[in-house]
């Protein structure tokens, strides 16, 4: 079963967007139809393109976000730790702008301001028109990151063909270092692991792991959305200094 014991969650509901805490996620009468307990443990998310979208941004997410074993969230500087997050998924289903954002890394901002993540795992459908994505469930896994803190995001593709449904794991680890690596393993094709140093203007940000479904894609009907199956997802931090 995936613990859930140092993670909250930010479903699409109003308020401005509700935040189950992580007292309450892990509760026995936790319930909601944005992330429901599955087979095994399994972790389901759902997120409607209707829903609320999250704050400085256009489109709703059903995301889980780090937090210290009280419930308290949580943000490190890669030179205090290595940073890892390991998981196992399927994506399900994507909206008509086909693509999910699966992982992160972000950046917890000093001002309030939109945040720059430093890293985004994408699951986008491949087929670029309507026309096209009744034709094929076929995606590609993507890594959208920044070299500097100052940089636009670059895109590096992982996996290619890889199906809607099909079952893929990957390892996301920042090291003290500032080398950032990315592995991904899947049904599809492999075009190649990531692998880079980071600026060092990074190592005074504070960032944190999200994981879960979020959208870029805040139009249409209500059974239109993003969903996301995850078989397995462990974060660690040596030394852990939560």
């Amino acid at each position: 079963m995936i613990d859930l014991a140092e993670w909250n969650l930010t479903v699409p509901v109003p308020m401005p967007v509700a935040q189950v805490q992580t007292a309450e996620l892990n509760s026995s009468g936790f319930r909601s139809p944005y992330l429901m307990r599955g087979p095994g443990g399994t972790l389901l998310f759902w997120v409607p393109v209707t829903g609320t979208p999250q704050p400085f941004d256009d489109y709703p997410a059903t995301e889980l976000r780090e937090t210290r074993p009280d419930g308290s969230t949580y943000a490190w500087k890669y030179r205090d730790a290595d940073a890892l997050l390991q998981a196992e998924v399927a994506v399900q289903q994507v909206p008509s702008r086909p693509e999910v954002v699966i992982s992160e890394i972000e950046d917890q901002a000093r001002v309030p301001a939109a945040p720059e993540p430093l890293l985004q795992l994408v699951y986008r459908v491949e087929g670029s028109t309507e026309e096209d994505r009744g034709q094929t469930t076929q995606g590609q896994l993507i890594a959208r990151l920044r070299e500097s803190p100052s940089d636009s995001a670059k895109e590096v593709i992982l996996l290619e063909r890889l199906p809607l449904n099909s079952r893929f794991s990957y390892d996301i680890k920042l090291a003290r270092t500032g080398v950032l690596t990315v592995r991904a393993h899947g049904a599809g094709s492999r075009t190649g692991d990531l692998g880079l140093q980071l600026d060092g203007a990074w190592s005074d940000h504070h960032l944190y792991f999200k994981a879960g479904a979020r959208l870029r894609d805040g139009e249409g009907p209500a059974n239109e959305g993003g969903r996301v199956l995850f078989y397995r997802l462990i974060s660690m931090h040596q030394p852990n200094n939560r």
